[in-house]
């Protein structure tokens, strides 16, 4: 099955349009399936079937968030974090918080100081109006809601803690204060030590034993091959139909743990 290529129009801006050049750029593909998907962790918070589903999930749940840091260097590394962390919300059903905009790594001197949010790049109004199981705010949004109304409290004391001077807009600002408030009031993946351990999101309890025998299986050489290492697949990456195995086998890279988020 094909795919058209995604939108990338710079015409309105001004930008040139060429088709042959979008085809050289673009490398994802316009699945309008996608646009459905609905996190099981949605389900399973609010014990329906997608059956059941008939309004976009995300406005009759109790939210649960994912925050991020952006990253410190120039405009391609954030893109791909960006990128990772808008996946990683859809899977976990989470909403998803922009960080305040700043300025960025190789782009100051050229903006004469202007500062940046994702949502400059990215239409995140289309974003949230067209894929059902997915939802974006902005950071003051959130503080708003979650963190003036009280319901962010001490992991420490439990008890309701406020951002630094209840601030809220945080654009262009000295953001140090703002994240170490966040890792007082929320829980981070710090226990998670990516260069260890592989991240899984099982839909059900029964896929944790599935993906736990997956793995034992390739730490044992079940199969009699060795456990795989990362230059075994240099010019040689695994299909992404491929069996479960074999995908983890890729994934990998030298790791010999599975974390199971739940």
């Amino acid at each position: 099955m094909s795919y058209s290529h995604a939108e990338l129009n710079c015409s309105r801006h001004g930008g040139p349009y060429s088709e042959e050049e979008v085809s050289e750029i673009v490398y994802w593909r316009d699945i309008p399936s996608d646009a459905f998907f609905v996190s099981p962790f949605y389900l399973k918070d609010n014990k329906k079937s997608f059956e059941e589903i008939s309004i976009p999930p995300m406005s009759n749940r109790k939210p649960k968030y994912l925050t991020f840091e952006m990253d410190g260097s120039g405009w391609n590394n954030i893109r791909m974090g960006f990128e990772n962390l808008i996946l990683l919300a859809h899977a976990m059903a989470r909403t998803l918080v922009l960080p305040p905009k700043r300025q960025i790594f190789h782009m100051a001197d050229k903006s004469a100081g202007r500062v940046f949010s994702l949502d400059d790049f990215y239409d995140i109004d289309v974003i949230n109006k067209v894929q059902m199981g997915l939802n974006i705010i902005t950071m003051e949004e959130f503080l708003k809601r979650e963190a003036l109304s009280g319901n962010l409290k001490s992991l420490e004391t439990g008890e309701s803690a406020y951002p630094p001077s209840n601030r809220t807009q945080w654009d262009n600002q000295r953001l140090n204060p703002l994240w170490n408030y966040l890792r007082r009031v929320t829980k981070s993946f710090e226990i998670w030590e990516p260069t260890q351990c592989v991240m899984a999101f099982p839909a059900v309890g029964s896929d944790i034993r599935s993906v736990a025998a997956l793995m034992h299986n390739i730490l044992v050489g079940a199969d009699g091959r060795t456990f795989p290492r990362p230059n075994d697949f240099q010019g040689a990456p695994t299909r992404v139909d491929a069996p479960p195995t074999e995908r983890l086998r890729e994934i990998l890279a030298e790791r010999r743990k599975i974390c199971m988020y739940d």
